[in-house]
């Protein structure tokens, strides 16, 4: 689409970042969320990992669908690898299929929200108090330093905040050495993740930190139970934002 009524649709905003078509608009989707420029000889990985990565942490708004064209140039290939990641993405349910054989970040509704985050706390919590024994002194300074960065950041800087916040996390997360819980964590997090941009644009970037704080405290100390409070009370009041924000909606985020 070309001219001014293509221009009306246009997001403004660095370029840095995935573009994405909504309703058959285009926008910049991760002002914040630089993608990188991909190894040759690690394409079909690298853009099944980016475009994962901006999907878990809300840089893809739902109901979005993606152009093969637009996403190989934010990643600097060609679009076959990007095809092929698109391709994995729909096989684990993150993306679908449309019946115009485009891909879309699927609708979420409240009920498979809430089911969604009911599975979160458990097993994530179960995986925190596991972490919390096996965590490094590095890996729980790095969790402070980003800790910290998340909360210096403005209420304009969403989508980096949710990057923080994703890498917060996965750091803990990666420390409990349970390979099988990751990989369900990380397929929780690309059906839930695209909802944390739109609720939080509304409801700001202040979610969680006193969480953060109490579950910091709880690492260095080793107490894995405290952890686990911890974790499952930030979980469960993001999940509060984001499930006013789908009643004020109405219906399923769009």
């Amino acid at each position: 689409m070309t001219g001014p009524r293509a221009d009306r649709h246009k997001q403004q905003g660095p370029t840095d970042g995935f573009v994405i078509m909504k309703s058959g608009s285009a926008e910049i989707a991760s002002a914040g969320f630089p993608v990188s420029k991909l190894e040759r000889e690690t394409l079909h990985d690298r853009a099944y990992l980016e475009l994962k990565r901006a999907i878990m942490s809300g840089a893809i708004r739902p109901g979005s669908t993606i152009t093969i064209r637009a996403m190989a140039a934010a990643l600097g290939t060609s679009p076959m690898p990007v095809r092929e990641a698109l391709r994995r993405l729909v096989a684990e349910r993150a993306l679908e299929m449309l019946p115009t054989r485009s891909v879309a970040l699927p609708l979420i509704t409240p009920e498979r929200f809430d089911e969604i985050c009911r599975i979160r706390i458990t097993l994530e919590g179960m995986v925190t108090e596991t972490a919390a024994a096996l965590l490094g002194a590095e890996e729980l300074q790095r969790m402070v330093q980003v800790n910290g960065e998340m909360w210096r950041l403005k209420r304009q800087q969403t989508t980096t905040y949710l990057a923080k916040n994703q890498e917060f996390h996965f750091r803990l997360y990666q420390a409990s050495q349970m390979p099988t819980a990751m990989q369900m964590i990380e397929s929780l997090w690309l059906q839930a993740g695209p909802l944390l941009n739109l609720a939080l644009s509304e409801f700001g970037l202040r979610v969680g930190q006193d969480h953060h704080a109490a579950l910091l405290e709880a690492l260095e100390r080793r107490d894995g139970k405290a952890a686990r409070i911890a974790i499952q009370e930030d979980i469960g009041d993001a999940a509060k934002v984001i499930r006013e924000f789908l009643e004020t909606r109405g219906h399923s985020a769009a």
